[in-house]
């Protein structure tokens, strides 16, 4: 749907996109997705959602990003030496949620978020804070989530561990004096994102979802997305769009579709699929696999 999901996210998902949508899960529920996305770039997100009676609503997640092997390459060697080194991103997430009226849902999620790159790592906490709003007209939701507000990560390991000469014109020195590269703190990728629902239709047959999202990001310009969901034979199948500006300030759309399979009250089964242009980028594919019990 174009990433406009803010006010809407009513599924494990919500663990991403804003933790205060765990409080519309009734059941305890598992997901799955796999984004094969740029240059051989893969993602996985794994989460549970367990409610606690009336209480709260408890969730886990874990995001990984992988870059599989890389060359190592250097001035001699600009095409690669035949060594190769592993990179990769991972984000943990503890998240508690509860609705404070029937109508009024917050949510925050706890993170660790770890990157590494060869023999170096860079880790930082982060806290998520999302809330939504059913304001009972129409069917209209209004959500917000803050994402990413924490400590700075600053990469250090065996690869900034080198030896050299501390005064190389002045006399003869000891070229192995162990020494650090100087490596710099940056933040992470703070964003505000606020967003809307809409149900146009819905009826026993057919729901109309038109939703719209504006998003803030850390040195990144301000972009809007806009998306929509339509779901048929009692929200069993579903089709969905989108589009946004965010690749390269061109307008490019997603599309996708869904399945859910409920067994009774309590055991269900929802896969989806998602396509998305990213113009010179190409494309990117989703899948994703949720389970009720």
């Amino acid at each position: 749907m174009g990433s406009a999901y803010v006010a809407q996210a009513n599924d494990v998902t919500a663990l991403y996109w804003n933790p205060a949508g765990i409080t519309n899960i009734t059941n305890r529920q598992l997901g799955i997705s796999q984004v094969d996305w740029i240059t051989d770039v893969q993602l996985q997100f794994l989460g549970g959602v367990f409610p606690v009676g009336n209480l709260m609503t408890i969730g886990v997640g874990v995001t990984y990003l992988s870059m599989g092997d890389l060359k190592v390459t250097n001035w001699e060697y600009p095409e690669g030496t035949g060594e190769t080194f592993a990179s990769y991103d991972i984000s943990a997430a503890l998240c508690v949620a509860r609705k404070l009226t029937d109508r009024f849902s917050i949510g925050v999620n706890l993170k660790f978020i770890q990157e590494k790159i060869s023999q170096s790592k860079a880790s930082a906490f982060a806290v998520d804070v999302g809330t939504q709003y059913d304001t009972g007209f129409l069917g209209i939701k209004i959500g917000m989530a803050l994402t990413n507000f924490g400590t700075k990560m600053q990469l250090r390991g065996r690869d900034t561990n080198i030896r050299v000469d501390p005064y190389p014109t002045e006399g003869s020195n000891p070229n192995d004096v162990r020494a650090n590269l100087e490596t710099i703190a940056w933040p992470l990728p703070i964003a505000m994102r606020i967003g809307t629902s809409v149900d146009l239709v819905k009826n026993q047959w057919m729901r109309v979802t038109g939703n719209f999202d504006f998003f803030d990001e850390r040195d990144y310009a301000q972009m809007w997305c806009t998306g929509g969901e339509v779901a048929f034979f009692h929200e069993r199948f579903f089709l969905r769009g989108g589009v946004s500006p965010r690749y390269e300030e061109q307008v490019h759309a997603s599309f996708g579709a869904g399945l859910k399979y409920q067994l009774n009250d309590t055991y269900g089964l929802a896969i989806d699929y998602a396509y998305s242009d990213l113009g010179r980028l190409e494309n990117a594919n989703r899948f994703s696999l949720m389970f009720t019990f």
